[in-house]
């Protein structure tokens, strides 16, 4: 249906008393004189679990044991003495934003897809050190859409990021010549400090009317900003901070916000 997961299967055979063995008193006493009664009254109890279930999985509800393990995780043990290079590659969607912090945060995005569950692993030595998500092997029933992925606005970041249907949100971060590739959305807010970009697939950028770019390659913008020799600027009035290389077969539409 779009919003369940396959995992409602082992939710349904978990209570099997109440999902299975009805269905059994219907076969065992189909043929005695109040097999229609018990149907009926079993349908009715069945339509009644099945709702419960629905909103059980909606609602990431605890009685259902699939929903009884954490899927988020954070690591506020970063510091703000060192670059973190952070390296994402889903076939799915990314939610990434930021908070008023050290580290990151991360949980699922939960609901039905083909994306494992996230794992991060990091290097302890060296300036700068990476930290890698990638998916650890998950049954089919248990994949989901994507991840949901804050970022600390008080470390110092570089990003290599591949994801489908990405939603990025940039803005009171610090960052490092990073890279995004796939397909998405991108805003780029007031406070985002950051001098290169490189944009690869089929976004849309949103950017803030304070923050003054310069892009570099093919893309669409509005009428208003001003096509210069050296690439077009959003606020030709102003000096750019941030400098937005599009690569070749990319299709980027860039809008004001």
């Amino acid at each position: 249906m779009g919003y369940l997961r396959p995992s409602i299967i082992y939710d349904y055979l978990d209570y099997w008393p109440l999902t299975i063995f009805p269905i059994s008193l219907i076969v065992i006493f189909r043929n005695s004189r109040f097999s229609q009664v018990l149907t009926n009254y079993i349908n009715i109890l069945l339509i009644i679990i099945g709702t419960i279930f629905f909103f059980g999985h909606l609602l990431d509800s605890k009685f259902l044991s699939t929903y009884q393990n954490t899927s988020s995780y954070t690591n506020s043990d970063l510091s703000d003495d060192f670059i973190y290079n952070l390296s994402i590659d889903i076939d799915g969607k990314l939610n990434l934003d930021s908070f008023n912090g050290i580290g990151y945060v991360v949980d699922i995005i939960d609901q039905p897809g083909k994306v494992g569950y996230p794992e991060s692993i990091e290097t302890l030595l060296g300036d700068p050190r990476a930290i890698i998500f990638r998916e650890i092997e998950t049954s089919a029933l248990f994949k989901v859409k994507g991840w949901d992925i804050r970022l600390g606005e008080k470390n110092l970041w570089g990003l290599d990021i591949f994801s489908i249907d990405a939603s990025v949100y940039f803005d009171n971060l610090t960052l490092l010549p990073s890279k995004l590739s796939g397909t998405g959305q991108i805003f780029l807010g007031d406070n985002l400090k950051m001098e290169n970009l490189i944009i690869s697939g089929n976004y849309e950028v949103t950017v803030s009317n304070n923050l003054s770019i310069l892009v570099i390659g093919q893309a669409e913008t509005p009428s208003s900003w001003l096509e210069a020799t050296v690439g077009i600027l959003n606020s030709p009035e102003k000096s750019y901070s941030l400098v937005i290389e599009i690569i070749d077969g990319s299709q980027v539409l860039f809008k004001d916000g």
